[in-house]
């Protein structure tokens, strides 16, 4: 069932705004209809639902948390930064945690976790820092979505 032009809104993602139903960035031409994006130029009721990649970050079992460097970080050649994923959403829902909430959440099989290296750099009264990009690609094998997740930090 192909869908009339004026029902069909046809656009264009360079990455960044859909994940496809592998949870892969979707790059290229997506047809919005009655609010839910689909992929290709033509909406024919065969694909799947692209996914909003901005509904990656809600859950609320995890407590909120923004990472924030102590004194001590700047010294260090880096620091270890948390992040987890509940496995039984769609869409999925990664977030950044704190050691402790890591500890509690490491042996729950509902949820996957993963930690990576930021190597930190202090910038006046505020901070900057940088991820290995090999290792954020690594990462997300094993966490679909991380790295879209991070892509504000990998610019």
């Amino acid at each position: 069932m192909r869908a009339p032009k004026n029902i069909a809104k046809v656009n264009y993602t360079a990455g960044g705004k859909y994940l496809d139903s592998n949870f892969n960035p979707y790059v290229g031409y997506y047809c919005e209809v009655k609010g839910k994006a689909y992929p290709g130029k033509v909406y024919t009721g065969l694909a799947k639902q692209l996914i909003l990649a901005s509904s990656l970050v809600r859950d609320s079992k995890v407590n909120n948390y923004r990472f924030t460097p102590n004194p001590n970080d700047f010294q260090k050649e880096y620091v270890l930064r948390y992040f987890i994923k509940y496995i039984n959403t769609v869409p999925i829902m990664i977030k950044e945690i704190d050691f402790t909430t890591y500890n509690n959440f490491k042996n729950n099989p509902l949820y996957q976790l993963i930690e990576l290296k930021y190597q930190v750099s202090e910038e006046g009264s505020t901070f900057s820092g940088l991820f290995d990009d090999d290792e954020v690609e690594q990462a997300d094998k094993k966490m679909p979505g991380i790295k879209l997740y991070l892509q504000d930090e990998l610019l």
